[in-house]
């Protein structure tokens, strides 16, 4: 399997440094089930808690050093396995190579340590049929959706400060004062709230067109924590519903991009 014919496969990618795949892998390990989808767009990886939040991972061909993909593949697989397998050299450097043949055969990984050039580590991973996941973003066309780009480490502080016993959280963005607001209610009812203008230095882009208040879940925002992290930029967008994307930009040693969206659902009747 060092040297692969392509033709044997339905996919083919490396990648040179596993560490920020490992991390995305990682900021969407909150279900032990994953959906896969390789197209010649990119690979993407989703997964859902229930029908409230849902993950996906998604690596564009820049961002594999090799990407050979022949027609559209989907398979389901237990993502705390594939995230095992990138943690087997721990923390040391290494590449991989992610190889698919078809329907019902395994994901194979190989993993190289730069640190020793003489070992090499190959993993198989069980997949198995899947149920398509939610398409969200058909719901995100709308003309009227207000649109926020961020500074991933400036919109990480303010979520990190946020009460950690918080039972929801309140997302109001509107063009008008107080633009973008996050408010938390706690467990005794206790209030606290951030407001961020739009002319603040963490804004890259201010667009919107409305007022949209809507609550969610504070576990579902928690969720977001790891991806929030290590991000270099977000995008903020809700809709007139209250249905929030948040679109986080994750750049790699190679300045290559992985992105990692989050969809959250409002809780009910929590729109003004």
């Amino acid at each position: 399997m060092d040297s692969p014919s392509y033709s044997d496969y339905k996919f083919v990618g490396r990648v040179d440094h596993v560490k920020t795949f490992n991390t995305a892998i990682k900021s969407i390990c909150f279900n032990d089930y994953a959906v896969l989808h390789i197209s010649d767009e990119g690979l993407r990886i989703t997964v859902e808690q229930g029908r409230s939040i849902q993950a996906t991972l998604f690596m564009p061909p820049g961002a594999f050093t090799e990407f050979h993909v022949q027609d559209f593949q989907s398979f389901g697989l237990k993502l705390n396995d594939l995230s095992e397998c990138l943690n087997l050299f721990g923390s040391a450097d290494c590449s991989i190579r992610i190889m698919y043949k078809d329907q019902g055969e395994c994901l194979y990984l190989i993993l190289y340590p730069y640190d020793d050039e003489d070992v090499s580590t190959e993993c198989a991973i069980k997949t198995m049929d899947c149920e398509e996941p939610i398409d969200h973003d058909m719901n995100l066309k709308d003309p009227d959706l207000n649109v926020i780009f961020a500074r991933g480490p400036n919109l990480y502080k303010i979520f990190h400060e946020l009460d950690k016993s918080a039972e929801e959280f309140e997302f109001i963005t509107s063009p008008d004062s107080p633009y973008f607001k996050i408010t938390t209610v706690g467990v005794l009812q206790a209030v606290f709230s951030v407001e961020v203008a739009k002319t603040s230095s963490m804004m890259m882009m201010f667009n919107c067109r409305q007022t949209v208040t809507a609550r969610y879940k504070s576990q579902q925002i928690r969720l977001t924590n790891k991806a929030m992290q290590a991000a270099t930029k977000v995008a903020i967008k809700t809709n007139s519903i209250g249905l929030l994307e948040l679109h986080l930009v994750i750049q790699g040693e190679g300045q290559e991009e992985i992105f990692v969206q989050f969809y959250v659902i409002p809780l009910l009747n929590s729109v003004d």
